[in-house]
C-alpha cells in the first residue's frame, strides 16, 4: 500500500526540523522542498515562512560554512568561494563571510597543513612544488602558498 502523501502543514513541520538540525541555505531548502509532492504555491509559502522566521538565512549559512570548512576541512578561500557560489550565495555575502575569518589564523592553518603534509620527492624543489600544488588544490591562494613555503 503506497504511503499517504503529506499535507503542506506536515511538510512545513518536517522542513522546520530540517533547518533546525543544521544551517541550510535557500537553495538546499528549495531542493529539499521539491522532493515533496505538494503544489508549487504551497512550496513557495513554506519557503517564505522559513525565511521570514529565520529558519533559513544565507548570511548565517555562509558564515558557518566558512568557519567549518577552514577549521574542520582545511579549505582555502578559493574553494570555499566556489562552493558557496554553487549554493547560490551572492558575492557580497560570500566576501563578508570570508572577511570575518582572521587572516592570521588563516595563514596559521595553511602553515599547519603544509607542515603536516608528507610528500615524496627527490629534490627540495620538487617537494615544495608538490606541497604548493596540494595547498592550491585545497583552495589556498597561490601567492600566499608560495610566500608561506619560503618561510618554512
Amino acid at each position: 500500500m503506497p504511503a499517504k502523501p503529506l499535507t503542506p502543514d506536515q511538510v512545513l513541520d518536517k522542513m522546520a526540523k530540517y533547518c533546525a538540525y543544521q544551517e541550510r541555505c535557500v537553495k538546499d531548502v528549495t531542493d529539499k522542498l521539491k522532493t515533496y509532492d505538494i503544489p508549487q504555491k504551497a512550496r513557495e509559502e513554506i519557503l517564505h515562512y522559513l525565511i521570514d522566521n529565520r529558519f533559513v538565512d544565507n548570511e548565517r549559512f555562509a558564515k558557518c560554512f566558512v568557519r567549518g570548512k577552514i577549521n574542520q576541512n582545511g579549505w582555502g578561500q578559493n574553494k570555499i568561494r566556489f562552493h558557496l557560489m554553487q549554493k547560490g550565495i551572492g558575492k557580497e555575502i560570500i566576501e563578508e563571510a570570508l572577511q570575518q575569518f582572521d587572516s592570521d589564523l588563516y595563514r596559521q592553518k595553511l602553515e599547519q597543513i603544509l607542515k603536516n603534509k608528507k610528500v615524496k620527492a627527490e629534490t627540495p624543489f620538487e617537494a615544495k612544488r608538490r606541497l604548493a600544488a596540494y595547498a592550491i588544490q585545497k583552495g589556498f591562494e597561490p601567492a600566499l602558498v608560495w610566500e608561506v613555503l619560503k618561510e618554512i
